[in-house]
């Protein structure tokens, strides 16, 4: 989850809160201590469109990009779909400003209009819903009345009215209130006894009169104004290249005299606060969390988080309990790059680094001053099993060696990838695998010289191979245990492409074949991910299911064709796996069963395909959104990380990788099971599958299965479901027939188990 941006920040007596996106954290006002609020354990969705402290009640109200209302309090998390499920509104269910009223309501201001909501320890129910048929940029209730902001102007109505909800009960603030006759007004706030507000950017204050012109900036639109502290703050979104992009923040004086907020502190601001300290707290749609001590401070406080550097995920490789992701991405219909900027980052040892321009020299490209040769859109990765060093390849400037703290680049200049034909500024590296070897395999989609397939071998040197069956829009690429390599294709759907190089210095001996929906039992020929299991067959993702290829060394026979696994719906009819479904990612875990990514969530299958195991969408699970990137398993702890459409997020498995025999020493968590702890005990070290029997010291059996890969998950309990009495149990395993039982000396690992 990444916490690297603040858009929006509210306070309550003790914490700042900020929206990141994604989640909300908090800061001790005092300790700065952190806590935090995601899906996976507090809010009931991810993609937070703003958010509010409403101290009369203690509730943080947050709000999502549909609308859905969640009420964060100390005990518990109400939430509140009433705007998701506002019927035909078509202009959007965004809410723009949340204001609180009295002690028990507050005021939504919203795409859809305006409305009023009741919240007390008894009571969560919308009073009045006005749908304006504009959006309304803001709300509040002055003297007697409820003001609205929109771009066509001010709107009120009076608190006592019987029909707020019917729209053409509002007053327009027009010429006869000393209003021009068209305008837009965006912020609204009370202020020092006035109403302070703007018309088409310039604040004003309302007076007897009419409106009264305080401060104009050329070139900026008003974000925001706010005044929650001894200053009105107000904030500007730059509004024409002018301003060079950058916004800015005034406070204004009870007098009205005003100064600038520290510019280093303003670029793209959402809102601001100011807490009892003095102290000013911006909201920022850019890099870090930032505040001033007051508003003379002209420096720029900032801190930043233990986090990715945004949501974007794509493609996640793991190696060694290490996770590295890339950030970059392909537009679903046409296959072109992003210009994600993001980079890509690792998580080892609980720490993000991040690897993009802004934190790695090296990432500028040989040219630091031209951002022409930046390294950005990084799309693919790969980590070598034998030396550690990690790779990630760019749709736009190469490859991106890293080896420890030294980062390398590989590009037209230095190696055998070349520029893409038609686009000879970029060198497009879009899928990386190695083989048993340590050659690290590389497509470069397009390449000039018609080499679309290169290899880095172990000793440094590179070699290109020519068109492979005469294409050359080649993406994704896995090895197979034969070291056949299987390539996605990416020419209109193009299909499917196996190749072996044979003898690696010896061209001739090279082999390729083509695979398409009319040579193959493949129904499309629009080829999505690639994936080998366990025990060696290629699982290929199409927009129309999943086919498998389980033809081990015969792969290039023409009898290799693959296979569609028949499943049984819960209707009791007979289909194929998935075949309605386009395919995202697959990934395989320590027991050989296949985690499937969709456009509609996440499955995990058996290690055959033909039995639904999990289901995870984003209604049923902490799953931040149903479109899967991308899926890796962590085989020594068995977790399962997914790359998706809002960032990336982790589930606990239950299978991690088992070798051919049993390891030496076996991990026992926890021992002893003492009689407070009533969860799942974990039994690591089997090999790959074995069958595993836990027995008492005099023999008796209490439990049998066979485990995952090379962990057993026990609850502690007997075959009738009772736990197991104090004492020690023997674990066995074996991958033979015979268990030798009698024999306590034989058994792989104990558990004390204390009642």
């Amino acid at each position: 989850m990444p916490y690297k941006i603040g858009q929006y920040v509210t306070q309550s007596d003790s914490e700042i809160f900020y929206s990141t996106g994604l989640s909300v954290v908090a800061f001790d006002k005092e300790e700065f201590s952190t806590r935090f609020f995601t899906k996976t354990d507090v809010l009931s969705q991810a993609g937070i469109q703003n958010l509010k402290y409403f101290k009369a009640q203690e509730t943080l109200i947050v709000v999502f990009s549909d609308g859905t209302m969640d009420l964060v309090q100390p005990d518990r998390v109400i939430t509140m779909p009433q705007i998701a499920n506002f019927p035909n509104v078509i202009i959007g269910k965004e809410v723009n400003q949340i204001v609180p009223e009295s002690d028990t309501t507050v005021l939504l201001a919203g795409s859809f209009g305006v409305s009023r909501v009741r919240i007390s320890e008894t009571v969560r129910e919308f009073a009045f819903t006005t749908f304006t048929g504009m959006a309304v940029n803001s709300v509040i209730n002055y003297e007697g009345f409820i003001y609205v902001g929109t771009d066509e102007g001010i709107y009120r109505i009076a608190t006592g009215n019987f029909f707020p909800e019917v729209f053409s009960n509002w007053e327009y603030l027009d010429a006869d209130f000393g209003f021009p006759g068209d305008y837009s007004t965006h912020a609204l706030e009370a202020y020092n006894g006035h109403l302070y507000f703007d018309i088409d950017n310039v604040v004003h204050r309302w007076d007897d009169a009419g409106p009264v012109e305080i401060h104009a900036e050329a070139d900026q639109r008003v974000q925001y104004m706010s005044a929650e502290g001894e200053h009105l703050l107000v904030g500007y979104q730059c509004n024409w290249e002018d301003c060079g992009g950058n916004g800015k923040a005034l406070y204004f004086n009870a007098d009205e005299t005003f100064g600038e907020l520290a510019p280093g502190c303003i670029a793209v601001p959402y809102n601001a606060i100011e807490d009892e300290l003095g102290r000013i707290w911006f909201g920022e749609d850019y890099r870090n969390f930032r505040w001033v001590d007051d508003v003379n401070d002209t420096s720029c406080n900032t801190t930043s988080l233990n986090s990715p550097w945004s949501e974007k995920s794509w493609d996640i490789e793991i190696l060694n309990n290490q996770v590295w992701l890339t950030s970059g991405g392909l537009t679903p219909e046409t296959l072109k790059g992003q210009f994600f900027r993001d980079g890509f980052y690792s998580l080892i040892d609980g720490q993000w680094t991040i690897y993009n321009t802004t934190t790695i020299a090296a990432m500028k490209g040989e040219d630091p001053i031209d951002p022409n040769d930046d390294l950005f859109g990084m799309i693919s990765m790969a980590i070598s099993p034998n030396t550690g060093k990690v790779y990630a390849g760019s749709y736009f400037e190469g490859l991106v060696e890293v080896n420890g703290e030294e980062v390398n680049l590989y590009n037209e200049n230095n190696s055998t990838l070349q520029v893409a034909a038609g686009d000879e500024t970029r060198v497009r590296v879009l899928g990386l695998a190695f083989d048993e070897e340590d050659n690290l395999w590389a497509t470069n989609s397009l390449a000039i010289d018609d080499k679309p397939l290169s290899v880095l071998k172990p000793d440094g040197t590179w070699k290109a191979f020519d068109e492979v069956c005469g294409f050359d829009v080649l993406m994704d690429v896995v090895v197979d245990a034969n070291g056949f390599k299987w390539i996605r294709l990416g020419d209109d759907g193009a299909g499917l492409l196996l190749f072996d190089e044979g003898d690696m210095d010896d061209d001739t001996d090279d082999q390729c074949m083509f695979f398409s929906s009319g040579n193959s039992n493949l129904q499309t020929n629009d080829v999505t991910s690639l994936e080998v299991d366990l025990d060696g067959d290629v699982w290929v993702g199409t927009t129309a299911g999943i086919v498998i290829f389980e033809c081990g060394g015969n792969a290039f026979d023409e009898e290799c064709n693959g296979s569609r696994r028949i499943v049984v719906g819960e209707d009791g009819n007979a289909g194929y796996l998935f075949e309605t479904e386009r395919i995202e990612a697959i990934a395989v875990d320590g027991a050989n069963r296949k985690w499937v990514g969709t456009s509609t969530g996440v499955y995990l299958l058996s290690a055959n395909g033909e039995d639904q195991l999990l289901y995870f969408n984003e209604e049923n699970s902490p799953l931040l959104d149903n479109t899967i990137y991308d899926i890796a398993c962590n085989q020594e702890t068995g977790e399962v990380f997914f790359a998706t459409d809002k960032g990336l997020v982790s589930y606990q498995g239950d299978a991690v990788a088992g070798g051919n025999t049993h390891m030496q020493e076996f991990e026992v968590f926890p021992n002893p099971v003492r009689p407070e702890y009533d969860g799942p005990i974990t039994i690591r070290g089997f090999s790959r599958d074995a069958s595993v029997k836990i027995t008492d010291v005099s023999g008796k059996l209490v439990y049998e299965t066979k485990a995952l890969g090379g962990q057993v998950i026990w609850d502690g309990r007997d075959y009738n479901g009772q736990r197991a009495s104090t004492g020690v149990y023997l674990v066995f395993a074996t991958t033979a027939s015979s268990f030798g039982l009698t024999d306590p000396s034989s058994a792989v690992a104990k558990v004390v188990l204390i009642n």
